[in-house]
């Protein structure tokens, strides 16, 4: 099964000595169902989100390049949740490829690894080498951390400023071009600067640049 098109990385048959993996192919399947499902809910957000509007009327609304809604509405918290879970499948899997990657270069088993300090910390820091590497990663990865994983006001990190927090709770999507996306709005609180805005992203988009790399077998 190949993972990752640019780096190489696969289980062999007979050569990997990972050998249960049910978890990468489910996580592939909640990627691909957020994908599809954004797009379903991009193609038709105007319709969604005013259902008794007129024909005329979404006519018009349809020709807005940005919108944003400071109101609860299903479709924008439809969206959101897309978000989340689309960033925990993926860093889950980018995290996997980088177990089977250490797992191959040094053919270590479960029984090695459980436990051992010193095996775990070279896992650890070969992941985060291999996240490292990729930069389409970046903004999934921060909206993982101060979002999807845990909202950050809940847990604050020592990085985590004021304007993170409040925006961690109260996340807004934008919707441009007929794509929502995340951090196109810059939120502040006194001097502080919200780092949502530092990494703005679509989750189509993003997708879309990681086809080459991991999912070129099935959208290639």
């Amino acid at each position: 099964m190949e993972l990752d098109h640019i780096d190489n990385i696969k289980i062999v048959p007979g050569v990997s000595t990972i050998t249960n993996f049910h978890s990468i192919p489910q996580l592939l399947e909640g990627i691909f169902m957020t994908y599809n499902n954004i797009n379903s809910l991009q193609e038709n957000y105007w319709e969604l989100r005013y259902p008794d509007a007129s024909k005329e009327r979404i006519e018009i609304f349809k020709k807005s390049s940005f919108s944003i809604s400071g109101e609860l509405n299903q479709v924008d918290a439809q969206a959101v949740n897309l978000f989340h879970w689309y960033s925990i499948n993926l860093i889950n899997y980018a995290r996997c490829c980088g177990l089977v990657k250490f797992l191959n270069k040094e053919g270590v088993l479960p029984e090695y690894l459980a436990g051992d300090k010193y095996l775990i910390a070279e896992l650890k820091t070969e992941q985060k080498k291999y996240l490292d590497s990729i930069p389409e990663l970046v903004p999934v990865r921060h909206f993982r951390n101060k979002a999807s994983a845990h909202l950050a006001y809940t847990d604050p990190m020592r990085d985590d400023n004021p304007a993170t927090l409040i925006e961690s709770m109260s996340i807004l999507p934008t919707f441009v071009n007929g794509e929502f996306r995340m951090g196109m709005m810059t939120r502040g609180r006194g001097d502080h600067k919200s780092s949502f805005s530092e990494h703005p992203w679509s989750l189509t988009k993003n997708f879309q640049s990681l086809i080459p790399r991991y999912f070129k077998n099935y959208f290639g």
